[in-house]
């Protein structure tokens, strides 16, 4: 497994070895040699279809139940987005941005800290979320996609957007909470 790191301290790229034959190709995702490397557990697996244009997230959870997330394309092209929510980095309020094919086997590395969102590139996008905590509504967070404050250059302007994701308050709204990693 090759790792690089982003330009955004913590975010990293994971790109699986292929093995292809005349029945298709195996790739390793992640092994425990990297999840040990990060002090990871990983609890659950969630998988999640998205028609072109729709917007997931921007999403994360507070202390007691951050989740480190490592983000796969299984089907289909995605714009991956980590926005940076550790008050003391030097990247606060930046994000990451990287495009996920289902056929590059590409994966992106989210570490606690940080909040996730994407849009679907293609129809029937299909990704895969490895996570290290269990969902919790309450600690549950989102900013709007489309916050000024942020600045997301989403590919696709004509977008999709849940209606939690829509009535989500902008980053520089939350700005006087106490919900950012210190």
């Amino acid at each position: 497994m090759q790792k690089s790191e982003s330009l955004i301290n913590g975010i990293i790229r994971l790109k699986g070895k292929v093995f292809e034959d005349e029945r298709g190709y195996f790739y390793e995702k992640y092994n425990q040699e990297f999840l040990t490397e990060n002090h990871v557990n990983f609890i659950q697996e969630n998988v999640s279809k998205s028609l072109k244009g729709t917007i997931r997230g921007i999403h994360w959870q507070i202390n007691p139940n951050a989740q480190d997330k490592l983000v796969t394309c299984i089907s289909g092209e995605i714009y991956d987005v980590a926005v940076d929510l550790r008050k003391n980095s030097k990247t606060f309020g930046q994000y990451y941005s990287q495009v996920l094919r289902g056929d590059e086997n590409l994966s992106l590395w989210i570490p606690k800290g940080f909040a996730h969102g994407f849009q679907a590139l293609t129809d029937n996008c299909i990704i895969s979320y490895s996570v290290s905590g269990i969902y919790s509504k309450s600690d549950s967070r989102t900013i709007n996609p489309n916050c000024k404050y942020l600045g997301i250059e989403w590919p696709i302007e004509d977008n999709i957007l849940s209606e939690n994701d829509s009535k989500a308050l902008s980053l520089g709204d939350m700005l006087d909470q106490d919900i950012f990693f210190k």
